[in-house]
């Protein structure tokens, strides 16, 4: 018998991932049909699939995550396959049933093995009898009184962590380190993953100090033949969400290795399982436990498609389509070192609050080695309806230094306008000595609240404030009648124009006289000199200490975008009469993206403290604890549980100890 193919493939999902299985799906001589909520019509993957059809509705859970809107879909589309990416449908084993009754093929798992690996308590019972080890653990009623928590806390022992049993993500889960903490986090928990899986049972686990986490990706076929393809390390997390990943993982020796690969293909078997999937492991030095197994598609398969040169979206549909795999294990080679990070647009100095937005300008790294896995482009629209992940920048090299140089170059070289990101923790990570040498843990984020903090430093920014002016003064130039002055004329009024230029930081006061005469930055109440610059439509090569840099400067009204090799700066712009004040209410509590108000933490007379936690919000799938700002004393509650919030609503007014 012949290779059996898909013919027209409908890709159930959105964003980066869309566009991957889109590619995947051409580059397998099929066809793509895209869909999209009336929000995403402008999304690019609607544009580059072969045709796209409309999901109706508004809500996610009439759109997205609808299988009877998926279905009806891939009947408008004529197809013979559906492809559900990762995240919505993904893991929900009644879409393949649905897609099944229509006679449609199922990019994935079965639906059995899905439902197994789905329940992560029973997940753990089925892997252990196949010989996988696992941690200590015990599953919660639904109505588990406090007593009844308390002994199942204790059979497992402190510190333990709350997990959902329907889901994964880091929803659903929380750490408990004492018992008076304990109802609470399994209240919170439950809520939690009753919104993200329908389902609020959770289960208790022991919890590992400092453990890593490896995974090992694998793949089986209708014939029952299943291989792994190596293994990534994802230990850099921030919130149980992964931030950067890897392939190899860093310092695991050679027998721990195999074992890991043994064992994901043991967790595999038990299910009968079919199609590209990922056991994932804690490992504690040469220990190593089962922590799930995720039935589709990861986010960070780009860089095991680097180091081994398979294209995992192709082996999907080959074996979909019912052909069995046409390696063997001894054929699949891996070679030399591939790291992703995640470019998501959030804040992370602020407990990783998204920031949702528009991409004006978006150019993306490109080089030997350099792979891009991308939602957006210029123009587009990161919503807070969706998950805050912008793009995958990629980077391959040789060896594992190589690459995280390479990876870090890649990231100071893009270009994104209008959109804040977590670019600076990213780089920050892979400049960090314990990332470097490879020790780095799951709880390595939360460790480090400087690497939150990354900026650039002040020289950088000096100099590209000084960027900035000297585009600024360009600008100017080629508006006015009156030439820019040539080096050495002193006029008055050009020498005393200073241009001021906000960040995250604070504001640079910057003096251009003329291009050719240095410009000059004010800091500690001293004017001190930048450089001179020679400037042309955008470009500006900046002269600083006898040495030249060159850089990228997009001007609009109220911005400066400053691009160099040293990565970018975005500045607000603003003349000498502009005011410093801020609008706003003293002790105010503002939601700072938009979202429904999940719990109300505080009454109103209550006095607080500096950090103290006010209102619970939920925005992009996740909660986030908003806090004072000060010390003082509740004066009004102007939400409530259940509310929908925009951004800069207040929700909580506090009178400010005098």
């Amino acid at each position: 018998m012949g290779e059996r193919r898909i013919r027209r493939l409908l890709v159930a999902n959105r964003g980066e991932i869309a566009r991957r299985i889109i590619r995947g799906a051409h580059d397998a001589g099929a066809e793509a049909v895209a869909v999209y909520a009336a929000d995403d019509a402008a999304s690019p993957h609607v544009g580059e699939a072969d045709m796209a059809v409309l999901l109706p509705g508004t809500a996610l859970s009439e759109t997205y995550l609808n299988p009877e809107a998926q279905l009806a879909a891939a009947r408008l589309g004529d197809v013979d396959a559906v492809h559900p990416g990762y995240g919505f449908l993904s893991e929900n084993p009644i879409f393949p049933e649905v897609c099944a009754a229509a006679g449609l093929t199922w990019v994935g798992p079965t639906p059995e093995s899905m439902r197994v690996m789905g329940h992560k308590a029973r997940a753990k019972e089925t892997v252990s009898a196949a010989g996988v080890p696992v941690l200590p653990s015990v599953v919660l009623g639904h109505t588990s009184t406090d007593v009844q928590l308390a002994a199942a806390a204790s059979s497992i022992g402190y510190p333990l962590l709350v997990k959902a049993s329907a889901g994964g993500g880091g929803r659903g889960m929380r750490l408990v380190t004492q018992a008076d903490e304990l109802v609470e986090a399994v209240a919170a928990a439950q809520r939690e993953a009753a919104a993200a899986f329908g389902s609020d049972e959770v289960f208790l686990e022991r919890f590992l100090l400092a453990p890593r986490h490896i995974e090992v990706q694998v793949i089986g076929d209708i014939e029952g033949n299943v291989l792994h393809l190596f293994d990534r390390e994802c230990s850099v997390q921030r919130r149980h969400q992964k931030v950067i990943e890897e392939a190899p993982a860093a310092l695991v020796d050679g027998n721990t290795r195999s074992s890991l690969w043994d064992a994901a293909i043991k967790a595999a078997l038990s299910v009968g399982y079919q199609g590209v999937g990922t056991v994932e492991f804690l490992v504690d030095g040469t220990d190593f436990y089962f922590l799930e197994m995720n039935t589709r598609l990861q986010v960070e398969h780009g860089v095991t498609e680097l180091v081994t040169g398979l294209d995992l979206v192709g082996l999907q549909l080959w074996v979909a389509a019912g052909n069995p795999l046409p390696f063997t294990q001894g054929q699949v080679v891996a070679t030399g070192h591939a790291i992703e990070a995640r470019l998501c647009a959030e804040r992370p100095r602020e407990d990783y609050q998204p920031t949702p937005g528009t991409a004006v300008h978006v150019r993306w790294p490109h080089g030997s080695g350099v792979r891009t896995d991308r939602a957006i482009e210029s123009g587009s629209t990161v919503s807070p309806a969706y998950d805050s992940l912008v793009a995958k920048v990629m980077a391959y090299a040789d060896g594992r230094p190589a690459a995280i140089a390479k990876l870090g170059r890649a990231l100071r070289n893009l270009e994104l306008d209008g959109l804040e990101t977590n670019r600076h923790l990213l780089e920050a990570v892979l400049e960090d000595d314990v990332f470097q040498s490879g020790e780095a843990g799951i709880n390595y984020l939360d460790e480090r609240p400087d690497l939150r903090q990354a900026r650039l430093d002040d020289v950088v920014r000096h100099r590209h404030g000084g960027a900035a002016a000297f585009a600024l003064l360009h600008s100017r130039s080629r508006r006015s009648l009156v030439p820019v002055p040539a080096a050495g004329w002193r006029n008055v009024g050009r020498a005393l124009h200073v241009d001021h230029l906000s960040d995250e930081v604070g504001t640079l006061s910057v003096r251009t006289p003329s291009p050719a005469d240095p410009a000059l930055v004010q800091g500690d109440g001293e004017w001190n000199e930048i450089g001179t610059a020679v400037t042309s439509d955008d470009i500006v090569d900046l002269t600083s200490a006898g040495v030249l840099r060159r850089y990228r400067v997009r001007l609009s009204p109220q911005w400066a975008f400053v691009n160099g090799p040293e990565g970018q700066s975005t500045f607000a712009l603003r003349t000498q009469d502009d005011s410093d004040d801020q609008d706003g209410t003293a002790g105010a509590c503002r939601a700072p993206l938009p979202g429904a108000i999940t719990k109300v933490l505080v009454s109103e007379g209550d006095t607080v403290s500096e950090g103290d936690g006010l209102v619970v919000l939920e925005a992009m799938k996740m909660e986030h604890t908003l806090r004072s700002g000060g010390a003082g004393t509740v004066t009004a509650i102007l939400c409530t549980p259940g509310q929908q919030v925009d951004v800069g609503d207040v929700l909580v007014a506090v009178e400010p100890t005098s």
